[in-house]
């Protein structure tokens, strides 16, 4: 479902802005077993949606590289790299790439990843975005990207700083429809966290965002990032605990009867039920 659009007569200058923000701390307002971080450096959860599926993983990065049109040797940008997915193979092109990281275990794999393909160096930031200085990125890009990443409260400062150095060509993508991650804490949220859930903000109110920022942004839809596939529905429920911030059992069981009872069953394993669009967005920068 994409975002309702507002009457004109409920539009300020920062509308989009504001909206994005409030549906990120909503979406964040909710108490964590573990540290914020813990989810994204779970080591066991890399190897199983990642590692153990490299070669499909791998074709996804060269048709997203082809689609950003990256020629051989430029100078790139990768904003919340993750385990390399994008990285990796633009460093293979001879790309002199700049990866922004901040979970250790994300950051691990990206290492051996680039060790197992021998690339050229690929520089680590281990930051969040947001804490990134532009002086310690050196020369600008030619190209600046962000796939999947933009868990960012604070949206436009993050997207100007993108702007600021660029040199070339800045690339988004980002869900145009809810993830399957939204399906999940659609069926969830009321029942874990005892409120509706507030939904995430969508690739219409990022170009929205965009356009408040006056930047006209190019959008192509897309198919999005394949859905996480489980060996089992107890699996499901371990990392699904993880994701919705679970603290008690009486929450642990209600994922648990949800992975029991609504899972899809594929020949790729268990997945949430329906299906997502993704967006790209990408714009010019315009020369200093």
């Amino acid at each position: 479902m994409m975002t309702e659009r507002p009457k004109k007569t409920d539009i300020s200058q920062t509308y989009w802005q504001d909206r994005w923000k409030d549906q990120r701390l909503a979406r964040l307002a909710v108490p964590k077993k573990d540290g914020p971080d813990s989810f994204w450096n779970d080591k066991k959860r890399l190897s199983d949606h990642f590692i153990q599926n490299l070669d499909s993983w791998r074709k996804g990065a060269e048709d997203r590289i082809a689609v950003m049109g990256v020629k051989n040797g430029s100078r790139v940008l990768d904003i919340g790299a993750g385990t390399g997915t994008l990285a990796v193979p633009l460093a293979v092109h001879d790309c002199d790439v700049v990866a922004v990281e901040p979970a250790e275990a994300m950051r691990d794999a990206l290492g051996i990843y680039a060790e197992q393909q021998k690339v050229r160096p690929i520089r680590v930031i281990p930051k969040r975005w947001e804490d990134v200085e532009p002086e310690e990125l050196g020369e600008p890009f030619d190209v600046v990207f962000a796939s999947y990443s933009l868990m960012i409260t604070d949206i436009v400062p993050a997207l100007a700083k993108m702007q600021a150095v660029c040199d070339g060509r800045v690339h988004l993508f980002w869900f145009l429809t809810q993830p399957y991650t939204a399906i999940l804490n659609e069926a969830l949220w009321p029942r874990v966290h005892g409120a509706e859930f507030p939904g995430e903000p969508t690739a219409d109110c990022l170009w929205e965002v965009l356009y408040e920022m006056g930047i006209f942004a190019n959008l192509a839809v897309e198919a999005s990032c394949e859905p996480a596939y489980f060996a089992s529905p107890a699996d499901a429920t371990k990392d699904f605990c993880k994701r919705l911030g679970c603290t008690t059992r009486e929450q642990e069981q209600a994922v648990r009867e949800y992975c029991e009872t609504s899972l899809a069953k594929t020949e790729h394993g268990y997945r949430v039920a329906g299906d997502a669009l993704g967006a790209h967005l990408w714009w010019d920068v315009k020369p200093r």
